[in-house]
């Protein structure tokens, strides 16, 4: 027998034995149980139908299934007509931010501001650490990591939130999202202004009606005051758009002038009488002055001036509610220049 047959009949065996053993490992680890997809919790178990509600759920249900391919895989997403929630959190976590925030603030709107429901479902995107919510914004959105807030999408009708600011950040964008749909023309300024009342606020006893109180943003407004920064009312109700190099002072100032009205008791009267004067009065200018009775733009200035200062010491010596029925949002540590749009128009 020559060298070259006693070579193939050693090694042959051991090769084909080498070769079984690698697919025999390569079958043990593809048959590892995969992790359990992601569970979609609907809370309507009834057959669709051809009506409102049905076309409604399987708008949601569509929407969900986007979203599942944007998670983690093993993170829930829950169906709540008009609301496809999800996030970094399971289950049980998305179902408490439903019901304990979205619910109530929703309900609370309702009864204040807005006449018309949701035709179109709306996305809740939320996440428990600031981490996550960038690396979405980055990933989904294209967002540049400028706010760590949150950021609401109107075209998309998605509102991406940090919870961990705080669950007035979700009333905020929650309002953005709602008023859409009511006024759907409402100048940026008041569109500002209002959901910044409610990044900071207080529920009733009833849970019916929503009152937003003083937070850090007055330091913005104080601070524009005393350095005779803060540009005229009108100049900010009358502008376009907020300025790109001051949006932190005028988000600020429109969030103080709706406080100016509500503590008047004039915040709901203006926005239903602005609602139904949007094409004749598309800034708001004259129904503002109309509804405080000042046709003196610089007396309606200088009211709001000693407003702010009074409001803001007269907030600091309140007692603060403690029983759970209050929204807030958590400044930033050290305030940035600017921060971030929250609409993208």
């Amino acid at each position: 027998m020559d060298s070259h047959r006693k070579i193939i009949l050693i090694a042959g065996p051991i090769v084909l034995m080498s070769v079984c053993f690698l697919l025999t490992l390569s079958t043990a680890k593809d048959s590892r149980p995969t992790p359990p997809p992601r569970q979609i919790s609907v809370d309507v178990v009834s057959p669709l139908k051809n009506d409102a509600d049905s076309r409604m759920r399987q708008a949601c249900e569509n929407i969900a299934q986007e979203i599942v391919a944007q998670i983690d895989r093993g993170n829930a997403v829950l169906i709540r007509p008009p609301y496809v929630i999800a996030g970094d959190m399971p289950e049980d976590a998305l179902e408490r931010l439903y019901q304990n925030v979205v619910q109530p603030t929703e309900r609370a709107l309702n009864v204040g501001f807005f006449d018309a429901r949701p035709t179109e479902p709306i996305t809740i995107v939320a996440f428990a650490k600031e981490v996550g919510f960038r690396e979405y914004a980055r990933r989904v959105d294209r967002r540049p990591a400028q706010s760590y807030y949150g950021y609401y999408l109107r075209d998309h009708r998605r509102l991406v939130v940090n919870v961990s600011t705080g669950a007035g950040t979700l009333a905020h964008e929650l309002t953005h999202a709602l008023a859409h749909f009511d006024f759907p023309n409402m100048p940026e300024w008041f569109d500002e202004g209002l959901a910044s009342v409610f990044e900071q606020s207080e529920f009733s006893d009833t849970n019916h009606r929503l009152t937003g109180t003083d937070n850090w943003r007055v330091h913005h407004v104080l601070r524009a005051m005393h350095e005779n920064h803060l540009r005229p009312t009108g100049d900010l109700v009358q502008g376009k758009s907020v300025r790109a190099n001051n949006e932190a002072i005028d988000y600020a100032h429109a969030r103080y002038v709706c406080l100016f009205l509500q503590d008047q008791q004039l915040l709901e009267p203006f926005y239903r009488k602005l609602r139904s004067r949007a094409e004749t009065d598309p800034t708001g200018w004259q129904t503002l002055r109309e509804i405080v009775a000042r046709e003196n733009a610089t007396d309606l200035d200088a009211d709001f001036h000693r407003w702010v200062v009074k409001y803001h010491k007269t907030q600091r010596q309140r007692t603060v509610r403690k029983d759970g029925q209050t929204l807030s949002m958590k400044p930033f540590e050290t305030p940035p220049e600017t921060i971030a749009a929250d609409v993208a128009k």
